[in-house]
């Protein structure tokens, strides 16, 4: 059981719990370096006799985060994927996991740890996997074909993978769930819009996704900050260390300021459009969608960063100018009397995310395929509980249904509202049903996972929808860079 064939040869795993097998650190793709760096990812090269697969890949070049996950360290050399099986798996469903961090942070083992809690609660076949980051994964480069979204095309590659090789492992290349959470669920949109993915995706589920992704205006104008940064021009942009490359992507913005600035590009091959334009014009028809946000999505930022809330009255002027600034905000205050001014902002900011942008998702797709929403409105979950982030832990409250409060508990699943979830989401992805009400344009139910006990609403998403029905906008950073 612990040595499995794939396309490239044969690699062997370990058993990681009882009954229980994992394969770390299978490539992908070639190490994208050198005359790679910055181009689509390429087929790995096949090796002869049996590859050790039991350590994880490097995680791509990022900044530091506050709260590091154990394993591997950074680097360019990261186009790497695990694979966790239950003993004697055939035809099993399949999960792909794609992590979140604002596509600059983050490896594949966030949240999903080794995923071993859905391979023994639901005989899921868990895939994860890094992709390149920040300027590495989504700088658009001048005379570049395609440039601005190769983090995407490392996503796909991974997901072709899976597709071509995982029925080595135990799963069912036709039962392929792509799942994600925050730049992973919006991830997910882009999966269902890519023309590089009819055929292998059969469900998709998302955490806080919606879409986001650069104008051309946006992409240029980030370029050329970046080469002012790095101090040398588009023809150099191979020859600097991969340190200057994250130096100069740190000297624009560093978490949480950077949040939203590095986003892919509609670069003709990943993306030949708008992502929603593509799925309400029926790209990713059949494919049932699974879509959660949280209460209090940006409570998170707003506690990571203090100025948060400062920036939304700027930011809605850019967008609407200052009479649809002022309608929007007078809205939100006589529809939340008991909001001061910044908690009124950061609710604001929580809609323009994520909560609209993943309604005009579900939206678009209920017309093609089954949709089922939800809201989780839960205490954050996988708080680290080490000394050293007390801190952290004393704060947790003013997390409750905050942005990503919801991962842990779906992957790791435990007791009450965090195994509700676990088993909401294995249900989706082994039968395409959560168990609840279907969401579509007539009738918007959403399952509501409140610590008091889940629920079925009718259309909780109301008043935010109403508020920003007749507003369109090229979605940007939150802050200035």
């Amino acid at each position: 059981m612990t040595v499995a064939q794939t396309t490239y040869g044969k690699v062997r795993g370990t058993e990681i719990a009882d009954g229980i097998y994992g394969w770390r650190g299978i490539p992908y793709a070639q190490p994208p370096v050198g005359e790679l760096r910055l181009r689509p990812p390429q087929p790995p090269q096949p090796w002869a006799g049996v590859r050790d697969a039991t350590e994880y890949g490097l995680r791509s070049l990022q900044p530091p985060e506050r709260f590091p996950e154990p394993g591997p360290q950074f680097g360019e050399d990261c186009l790497y994927l695990n694979v966790t099986a239950p003993a004697g798996a055939a035809d099993n469903p399949v999960l792909f996991w794609v992590h979140g961090g604002g596509y600059e942070t983050g490896s594949g083992t966030d949240m999903a740890g080794d995923g071993a809690a859905f391979a023994s609660s639901h005989g899921v076949v868990v895939v994860t996997f890094n992709y390149r980051l920040g300027a590495l994964g989504f700088l658009d480069v001048e005379g570049e074909q395609p440039t601005g979204a190769l983090g995407l095309h490392d996503q796909i590659a991974a997901l072709w993978w899976t597709f071509q090789n995982i029925a080595a492992f135990g799963g069912d290349p036709m039962r392929i769930t792509v799942y994600g959470l925050s730049a992973g669920g919006k991830t997910v949109t882009n999966l269902l819009a890519s023309p590089r993915t009819r055929g292998i995706v059969r469900r998709a589920a998302s955490s806080s996704g919606g879409d986001h992704i650069k104008s051309q205006a946006q992409a240029r104008a980030l370029a050329a900050r970046f080469f002012q940064e790095l101090g040398t021009g588009p023809d150099g942009v191979r020859a600097v260390p991969a340190a200057d490359i994250l130096a100069a992507q740190m000297a624009i913005a560093t978490p949480p300021h950077s949040s939203w600035i590095w986003r892919p590009s509609v670069d003709g091959a990943a993306l030949t459009s708008h992502p929603l334009t593509a799925i309400s014009a029926g790209v990713a028809a059949g494919i049932p969608l699974l879509a959660q946000t949280c209460a209090h999505e940006c409570a998170y930022y707003q506690l990571l960063a203090p100025d948060a809330a400062e920036q939304a009255d700027r930011v809605l002027t850019e967008y609407f100018g200052e009479r649809g600034r002022d309608t929007l905000l007078a809205a939100y205050a006589a529809a939340n009397p008991g909001l001061d001014d910044t908690a009124l902002r950061v609710a604001v900011m929580s809609a323009e995310r994520y909560l609209v942008r993943v309604g005009r998702l579900a939206d678009a797709q209920s017309r093609h395929a089954p949709v089922y929403r939800s809201r989780y409105d839960g205490p954050y979950t996988g708080m680290p509980a080490e000394p050293e982030y007390a801190e952290w832990a004393q704060l947790a409250p003013l997390l409750d249904g905050a942005h990503g409060a919801d991962g842990d508990a779906i992957f790791q699943g435990g007791d009450g509202l965090s195994g509700q979830l676990h088993d909401a989401w294995g249900a989706f992805v082994t039968t395409g049903d959560p168990g609840w009400a279907r969401y579509t344009v007539e009738k918007r139910n959403a399952m509501i996972f409140d610590p008091a006990g889940p629920h079925v609403a009718a259309d909780p998403f109301a008043g935010v929808r109403q508020a920003w029905d007749e507003l369109d906008w090229q979605p940007g950073p939150w802050w200035r860079f």
